[in-house]
């Protein structure tokens, strides 16, 4: 019989499926860019081979907007105009998280707390909450790149954690990338696939670009003002005002209440109960790479991964059909680490329905992963894949 199209021609020729682990910016409405551009980075049937590693995703649910504050801290009297007197980065023992950024606690990051305590307290109780999902991810795709691990806090910024974030300005994800950034990135934007919603491939992007623009201003606070409002503005401001002292720059209102509201929401992370806030433990859901060689419905994916297509959804929040992507010759999706794939040899006499019946799988379903547009075209002796949940085969 043919080979499944539904599957990656190499995997179904094992009769096998293997599953592999594929493991903004506000960007405000302008190019981050330079001119020149910069570089990130036997029997009726057997159990079908599986390889899987776990990844990270995340449970969406709905969101405040990101957290934002109704003035410009820089504006506030008093305010302490230099980080000198501040920089305290401290290392926690291995077991604790990695306190390795070097945060400035003046009067502007202190007012940026207390405005959160007041003010965002449910938005940041959902970004906690988001962030269970994937945080031990990101962390170590910082600690890959070289970068601390506390640039995570970003992301609460950034979008309250919240991978079908769209700002205004059509920034999108849990990292807000502009789309002309994100292809410069190697992401992938079109009707069918917004991949700066990927948690894991936006997570690369941004530290990849925050490492260069690190290594270019040699400063975390210019750093991530220029990830917030440009790389050219940050640049012209430091120019023509003759200082790279972040606290002295005269920026826009928006990026000077960014870089405060990280610094805020880092410290707000060392030590969440002292400001009122008990984020849940961290629990990834346990999900496996699917590699499917043609656009398929996602509906028939949940049903044969056993879950919901809503499920489905939060665990693959790039997609944004009803189907992967059609231009794709193969595409890795994440489902629930809970599937089987077998090999059945088809025996005289059974149907498509027959079959279906006994694995408790629909016609429809195997009719789409095996490439069989005539459900009575079986063959004695043939072979075909089923899923099956690997908690309950069959008997």
């Amino acid at each position: 019989m043919p080979l499944p199209t539904f599957l990656h021609r190499p995997f179904a020729v094992g009769l096998g499926l293997c599953i592999a682990l594929g493991t903004g910016c506000s960007l405000a409405s302008k190019q981050h860019l330079d001119p020149q551009g910069h570089g990130g980075f036997g029997g009726a049937h057997t159990s079908a081979a599986i390889h899987s590693d776990s990844v990270q995703a995340t449970s969406l649910s709905p969101t405040a907007s990101p957290l934002t504050l109704p003035f410009a801290p820089g504006d506030l009297a008093g305010a302490e105009e230099g980080p000198s007197q501040a920089r305290t980065p401290r290392t926690a023992a291995p077991t604790a998280p990695m306190f390795d950024f070097p945060v400035v606690s003046n009067d502007q990051v202190k007012a940026t707390i207390k405005y959160y305590q007041r003010h965002k307290s449910v938005a940041i109780a959902q970004g906690f909450a988001r962030a269970r999902r994937y945080i031990g991810m990101m962390r170590a795709i910082f600690r890959e790149t070289g970068l601390p691990q506390e640039l995570v806090n970003l992301a609460f910024v950034e979008s309250d954690v919240n991978p079908r974030a769209t700002s205004h300005a059509n920034a999108a994800g849990i990292w807000q990338f502009m789309p002309s950034t994100a292809r410069h990135y190697g992401m992938r934007t079109s009707s069918s696939l917004d991949e700066r919603r990927d948690p894991e491939k936006s997570t690369r992007a941004a530290a990849g670009y925050l490492k260069y623009l690190y290594e270019r201003f040699r400063s975390w606070p210019l750093a991530l003002a220029a990830y917030n409002a440009g790389e050219a503005t940050v640049q012209d401001a430091i120019n023509r005002q003759r200082t790279r002292d972040f606290w002295r720059l005269r920026l826009p209102k928006e990026t000077r209440r960014f870089v405060p509201a990280f610094m805020a929401m880092t410290l707000i992370s060392r030590d969440p109960k002292r400001y009122g806030f008990s984020p849940p433990p961290e629990e990834p859901y346990d999900t496996e790479r699917l590699h499917i060689a043609e656009s398929t419905e996602i509906r028939l994916i949940a049903e044969a991964a056993g879950t919901s297509v809503r499920h489905l959804r939060e665990l693959n929040p790039e997609l944004m059909g009803s189907a992967t992507p059609p231009d794709r010759p193969t595409y890795a999706l994440r489902i629930p680490r809970r599937v089987q794939w077998i090999s059945h040899k088809v025996r005289k006499g059974e149907t498509l329905a027959i079959i279906a019946k006994r694995y408790q799988v629909s016609v429809q379903v195997l009719r789409e992963m095996n490439g069989l547009p005539d459900p009575e075209a079986l063959r004695p002796g043939g072979v075909i894949l089923v899923p099956i949940l690997a908690s309950s085969p069959p008997a």
